[in-house]
Order: structure tokens, then C-alpha cells, then sequence
């Protein structure tokens, strides 16, 4: 008895499922930093504006197969060093093989953090409902300080 198997179309299957997993990721990432930008869904308190710095630098990447398939710093632009410190932290930072990074590149947003103001904690909450609710595989989600 001769047993013949075809996998044509299983290749194309399998980058499907990946294009779907990498846009759910992407989508979360982006969500929570648009929503640490504008809302504080931490409970920690709101720090007070004054540069503006600390506000226009959070951003995400998302990382596969420990390559960054998004990077996503939407700083407006009149803050192009905010953006540029984080976008550094992002891709020359320590990062997974697979999963997502969040960061504020500003120097003194750990400090801030420390004081009990949110900083990164409501992009932290976002990510992680997104993530659950939204991508169905093992992903972890990597927290850089």
C-alpha cells in the first residue's frame, strides 16, 4: 500500500497564522502607547507636564524570531530627541527572541516610575489585556526598566 501525502499550500498556511499572530502583536503595541500618551489607567499618579519629553517617548517594538517587525515611537514632532532615545532603547536594548518591548527612552522615567507616577503602567495593562484577549500563543511580554 503506497501512502501518498500532499502538503502543498502548508507553507502559505503557516506565514498565514504567523502574519496573524505578528498583527495581533502589533496592534496591542501600538494601543497601549497610544492610550499611555493620553490616559492613566494605572492608578499610580499623573506626573506634571513640563518638557514634555517623558510624554512623547513611549514606544514598542515587536520582535519575531528576534528580529524587530514594528517599531513604533509616535512622538509628535517637536520632540525628536524623546523619540530618538527611545527608538535607541528599543533596538539596541536587551530584547527577546519573540514578544514585545515597551520603553520610555527618557533618562529619568525609571525615577519618575519610582515616585509613583505612571509612567509606563498603563501601556504595561493595555498590553498585557490586549495580548490575552486578543493573540492566542505563548508570547511573552518583555518589560525594559
Amino acid at each position: 500500500m503506497k501512502v501518498t501525502v500532499d502538503l502543498s499550500g502548508l507553507d502559505s498556511f503557516i506565514q498565514e497564522v504567523e502574519d496573524e499572530i505578528n498583527q495581533g502583536l502589533i496592534d496591542a503595541a501600538h494601543k497601549a502607547v497610544d492610550t499611555q500618551k493620553v490616559r492613566n489607567e494605572s492608578g499610580k499618579k499623573t506626573y506634571e507636564n513640563h518638557t514634555w519629553n517623558l510624554r512623547n517617548a513611549p514606544g514598542a517594538a515587536v520582535i519575531r524570531n528576534g528580529e524587530i517587525v514594528d517599531l513604533y515611537v509616535p512622538a509628535d514632532g517637536e520632540h525628536a530627541e524623546a523619540k530618538a532615545k527611545t527608538e535607541n532603547l528599543l533596538i539596541y536594548g536587551k530584547r527577546p527572541k519573540n514578544g514585545i518591548v515597551a520603553a520610555d527612552g527618557m533618562e529619568y522615567a525609571s525615577f519618575v516610575s519610582s515616585k509613583g507616577f505612571d509612567v509606563m503602567d498603563t501601556a504595561r495593562h493595555v498590553l498585557e489585556r490586549e495580548v490575552k484577549e486578543n493573540v492566542t500563543t505563548n508570547i511573552k511580554v518583555k518589560w525594559q526598566d
